[in-house]
């Protein structure tokens, strides 16, 4: 995920996803299928929220490693965070993040374009019929 902020307008929001996520029944299928219509209601209605998906066919890519999140403070400076089950951390370290930034241009170049994934993002809602 990558989020910049700047000055009173509200965060940019990109969020790559990836498929498994969209098709692993978590709270069944009325839930899911909220919980993704929500999703495509977000990304196209929000100017400043896009997301992508990265389809199964794709197999092992960077993303897989696990989540992390690319911000760039208000005074331009890039930071990352990572999380796992015990903690959280901040990486402030230059080239810890550009290792980090190399992942996310590897993950986006894997994922589907915007309008592609709100396709699949509604695909998938719709096959979660109870």
């Amino acid at each position: 995920m990558w989020i910049e902020s700047t000055g009173d307008r509200p965060p940019q929001l990109v969020a790559v996803l990836d498929e498994h996520v969209l098709r692993r029944p978590v709270g069944g299928p009325l839930v899911m299928r909220e919980q993704l219509r929500r999703l495509v209601k977000l990304a196209t209605e929000q100017p400043r929220v896009r997301l992508h998906v990265v389809p199964a066919s794709v197999g092992a890519y960077p993303g897989v490693a696990g989540a992390f999140v690319l911000a760039t403070l208000p005074g331009g400076k890039d930071v990352a965070y990572l999380d796992d089950q015990l903690k959280g951390q901040v990486i402030d370290d230059t080239e810890d993040v550009l290792a980090i930034r190399a992942s996310w241009e590897a993950i986006q170049g894997e994922a589907l374009p915007p309008r592609q994934s709100i396709e699949l993002l509604t695909e998938v809602a719709e096959s979660w019929r109870s």
